[in-house]
């Protein structure tokens, strides 16, 4: 897989192929100058994924505190890619939330709304 890390002073995004699913971590706050890189690792992710058939992309937003509208929107781009893809090709896009954090909750169960039959929202659970 040829999906590069982005560390940028306040923000990074990292991934792991697991056997069937993607797992990436956004950490961070997710601003203005976060948008081009999250925008392409967005793009680079999910070309990977229809390449490589994967089932699911988890996205572990538990260590994200903040994500402006510039940024949620990329992820709305994204969801709405994933719907535009033929039923039986599209994978499931899990994201793990921190129930603490409040916004996460709001935003991203508003995206769950674009596509519940693929869109998972569940609670991160420290270990």
């Amino acid at each position: 897989m040829d999906l590069k890390p982005v560390v940028q002073e306040g923000f990074s995004i990292k991934s792991t192929v697991l056997a069937s699913s993607i797992r990436v971590d956004l950490r961070g706050s997710a601003d203005n100058e976060s948008k081009s890189s999250l925008s392409q690792f967005v793009e680079h992710l999910h070309a990977e994924a229809e390449h490589l058939h994967m089932a699911e992309i988890i996205v572990d937003l538990h260590e994200l505190y903040f994500i402006n509208s510039v940024c949620l929107k990329v992820l709305v781009l994204w969801i709405d890619r994933l719907l535009s893809m033929p039923a039986h090709r599209r994978y499931v896009l899990t994201f793990l939330v921190d129930p603490q954090l409040h916004w996460q909750d709001r935003s991203i169960l508003a995206l769950q709304r674009m596509a519940p039959e693929f869109i998972r929202v569940t609670h991160w659970k420290a270990a």
